[in-house]
């Protein structure tokens, strides 16, 4: 993904929204904490079902990382596993192993976001 094309890796009026649809930010602040708590797991998931071949349980970990990435608001992320998706769909799974370390990167820098500005911080 090019740099100067590349979507933010917050999009902040998505964590608002989703404020909004609880009127309360404890539940989405909880919705993001899970996240970040469970991001690891959920990697490791998508680690071991790529390097095992499972194109099928690699697709539904991809899936899991997209929706809830899009629902806190992670766009990059969002981005980076739909492509992903994607690439797996085409039948390369050689292709989404390499793209596994960009996607780790775009997580952690992610997460680094969301916890310096978001869940560490009162609205």
């Amino acid at each position: 993904m090019a740099a100067n094309k590349r979507p933010p890796l917050v999009t902040w009026s998505v964590l608002r929204r989703l404020e909004d649809e609880f009127d309360d930010p404890a539940p989405a602040r909880s919705f993001v904490r899970d996240f970040i708590a469970y991001w690891d797991d959920r990697y490791l998931r998508l680690v071991h079902t790529v390097e095992g071949g499972d194109a099928a349980a690699s697709l539904d970990a991809l899936l899991s990382v997209r929706i809830t990435a899009t629902m806190i608001g992670a766009t990059r992320l969002a981005r980076l596993t739909a492509d992903l998706e994607s690439t797996l769909k085409r039948g390369d799974l050689g292709a989404v192993a390499e793209g596994l370390p960009e996607m780790k990167d775009c997580a952690a820098a992610t997460i680094r976001e969301l916890t310096r500005k978001y869940v560490n911080t009162e609205r």
